[in-house]
């Protein structure tokens, strides 16, 4: 067992979602308070410890079925880096310490996190299965971490705010999903059986409806705000207009989209700079 191995296990690369616990506090303009500066370390730690722990769970659960699949094989454990018996070790001291540094936070904050368990090991064992449901259920994870986000930090999440990371979400879900069928493409449902249930053409269209959605939504945010934010909502369309486009070039998964291009991740450093100079400059 090499670390090389070990932090593939971790998978920290997805750690960056966990940036959506600190939306509320950056909107709100309050995340250089003491309160927050306090919190954040043990809140992001929380939520990336019970992330991978959810990761090597769901490796545990599909290493039979990942040996067949063409980049999920290299994974530590179906390749046989690891045994499945000390990722199991790896995932429980994992949840343990994500329980310890969220009740360091408060109570409230601990019950996001069993609830991201709890939804998420559901999701690995029957979720993940149903349509529909399992678009849902990937993007109820975002919004627990924004919700739980506002619990750690003290502040109040916006309605809009709320149904801008709901729509956004969905619209990272169907786009993953839509990724994995453009790779996949015949074979698609034999990887991941939910796949040969959606109907040709449903998650394009739940693409677009979401991402009208959400740039509604955060249209309406910012208009809520009373400032200069409604300019930014230029980026967060050139962002969502150049994920989309990603998606139908078959790279639709979350954190490789981001990670992997460099047009997005322009946009999307540009997006937070001029948030965050409209709201503390």
């Amino acid at each position: 067992m090499s670390l090389t191995s070990v932090v593939k296990l971790l998978r920290p690369s997805h750690w960056i979602k966990n940036i959506l616990l600190f939306a509320p506090p950056f909107f709100g303009g309050s995340i250089f308070s003491a309160g927050v500066l306090k919190s954040s370390l043990p809140a992001f730690i929380s939520f990336s410890f019970a992330a991978s722990a959810i990761y090597i769970f769901n490796d545990i659960h599909d290493r039979e079925a990942d040996k067949n699949h063409p980049i999920k094989q290299r994974r530590p454990i179906a390749s046989g880096e690891i045994s499945a018996g000390a990722s199991l070790i790896f995932s429980c001291i994992l949840i343990t310490l994500s329980i310890l540094f969220s009740l360091f936070i408060n109570t409230s904050f601990a019950y996001y996190i069993f609830s991201y368990l709890g939804l998420n090991i559901l999701y690995t064992l029957r979720l993940r299965f149903l349509p529909i449901f399992d678009i849902f259920s990937i993007s109820a994870g975002f919004i627990i971490r924004v919700m739980a986000g506002g619990e750690a930090f003290k502040v109040e999440v916006s309605n809009w705010l709320f149904l801008s990371v709901l729509f956004i979400s969905i619209l990272l879900a169907s786009g993953k999903r839509l990724s994995e069928m453009s790779a996949l493409k015949s074979n698609a449902h034999l990887h991941r059986k939910v796949l040969g249930e959606y109907p040709d053409g449903f998650l394009e269209s739940l693409l677009w409806l979401t991402g009208a959605a959400s740039l509604i939504s955060y249209s309406l945010y910012t208009i809520e705000k009373g400032e200069d934010l409604f300019y930014t909502v230029i980026l967060s369309a050139f962002g969502l207009i150049r994920y989309l486009y990603i998606v139908k070039m078959g790279k639709g998964e979350p954190v490789d989209a981001i990670l992997g291009d460099r047009v997005l991740l322009t946009t999307i450093a540009l997006w937070v700079i001029t948030v965050g100079y409209l709201r503390y400059a």
